[in-house]
């Protein structure tokens, strides 16, 4: 897989792969998430590649895309009980079902984490659903832990 950062060019790839993986997301969760046009999709990623503090990285197999990572520079503000952390978050992670299983994600995430050092930061974190076991058992292969752990209850 070559990774490379995205462009402009690329928006109509990046929203055709994130209906794939977004997909995942709302059977797993509708009443969490919605299922966004592919116009919302792309003025959503025109946005993201806009931003000065985000890196969005695409993957490609003989020049077609096949996964792509947005990573953010992003911190916590410091107040009476937290200090102050800079680190970098894997907003998504985004490989097709036909590529997966074959390295392409590992080879995102460390692209990602080169990004991040590259930022010069320490930490990278990520959100999984609970639904989503696949994907927690990947960042566990990776050497990703728990780092908390949200609970809810629906009433």
């Amino acid at each position: 897989m070559h990774i490379r950062a995205a462009g402009l060019d690329d928006v109509p790839a990046l929203a055709r792969l994130n209906a794939e993986v977004h997909g995942l997301h709302v059977a797993g969760a509708p009443e969490r998430y919605r299922a966004p046009s592919t116009k919302e999709v792309e003025h959503w990623f025109r946005g993201v590649l806009a931003a000065d503090d985000s890196a969005t990285l695409i993957g490609e197999i003989d020049g077609e895309p096949m996964g792509y990572v947005i990573v953010r520079r992003s911190q916590v503000t410091p107040n009476v009980f937290l200090a102050e952390r800079h680190f970098a978050y894997v907003d998504q992670l985004c490989v097709t079902a036909g590529a997966r299983g074959h390295g392409h994600g590992r080879a995102l995430m460390e692209a990602a984490e080169a990004q991040a050092r590259e930022w010069g930061l320490a930490t990278i974190l990520l959100d999984v659903n609970g639904f989503n076991e696949g994907a927690t058992r990947f960042y566990q292969a990776l050497g990703y832990a728990t780092a908390g752990i949200r609970f809810g209850k629906r009433l």
